[in-house]
């Protein structure tokens, strides 16, 4: 299997860079019809799948959203996993896991193993344990062709002193944890980019600083439609990472309607947009 970046390349070039969210919340399976139960929330995903006739670049279903039914729901992210492998389509699963040690091997281990029932393709991690601790797991991604996103500059407002705070050494804890993915990204892979990605949201108004301080980084772009951010906010202040950006769009992929009719054609409407972040 060829490994991940070089994977996500391909469906990004052939299906546009969309990364479709799956956030099955209470209003979200109502607004669809569907039960809010682990069984609604299964359905939810494959609804989105099968509007797209499975034509993505990557799916990032909210573990969250699946959790809060417990064993269920669990059961319910296995089964979407393995339809999403069946249909090649790349799942990135949104849990931004971040842990040291063992811990953090077994995290990884649950996620990427061959073996495990809930393999992905690739996860979010939040560095903020140490972007260090994360060694092993970014080994393991590299080792089994997976992916992980490194939350660096996120969407949210409540984010921004932690994430811009000056270090000892004068850097933004985010200018430090660029250089350490960076860093992680040459050691593991030859290619011109590597395993690990990072989150930077398109509301963001450093976001182009950041970025280029990622250059062998796929970069996921949360902030899109509810948030606030646009296509063109993505495109102008990302700019630095043309071609590498994976705008995410999740509350905004039912707004024209929850049929599968309809969401097909915003998905399309979408990633028509967002192909103006490939040139």
């Amino acid at each position: 299997m060829s490994d991940f970046a070089t994977r996500l390349a391909q469906r990004m070039n052939r299906y546009g860079p969309l990364c479709a969210g799956i956030d099955p919340s209470a209003a979200t399976l109502a607004k669809c019809g569907l039960p809010d139960s682990a069984e609604g929330a299964l359905e939810f995903g494959k609804l989105i799948l099968r509007s797209a006739d499975y034509e993505l670049a990557v799916i990032k279903p909210q573990s969250a959203f699946f959790e809060r039914f417990g064993s269920a729901g669990m059961k319910a992210i296995e089964e979407l996993a393995a339809l999403a492998r069946a249909k090649e389509v790349p799942l990135l699963l949104d849990v931004k896991r971040g842990d040291i040690d063992s811990t953090a091997d077994a995290y990884a281990h649950a996620y990427f193993h061959p073996s495990s029932p809930i393999r992905v393709d690739a996860i979010t991690l939040s560095p903020y344990l140490g972007v260090a601790a994360l060694k092993s797991s970014f080994e393991l991604a590299a080792k089994h062709a997976c992916g992980i996103f490194v939350v660096v500059r996120s969407s949210n407002p409540e984010g921004e002193a932690l994430q811009t705070a000056r270090m000892a050494d004068g850097r933004r804890v985010w200018e430090a944890l660029c250089a350490a993915i960076s860093d992680f990204n040459r050691a593991l892979s030859a290619g011109p980019i590597g395993p690990i990605g990072a989150v930077v949201g398109a509301t963001c108004t450093d976001a182009g600083a950041v970025v280029a301080a990622l250059p062998r980084s796929f970069i996921l772009s949360p902030g899109i439609g509810a948030q606030g951010a646009t296509m063109e906010d993505c495109r102008v202040r990302l700019a630095p990472a043309r071609g590498r950006i994976l705008p995410n769009v999740s509350r905004e992929l039912i707004a024209g309607g929850s049929s599968a009719a309809a969401i097909g054609a915003t998905i399309r409407r979408l990633n028509s947009e967002a192909r103006g972040l490939l040139a």
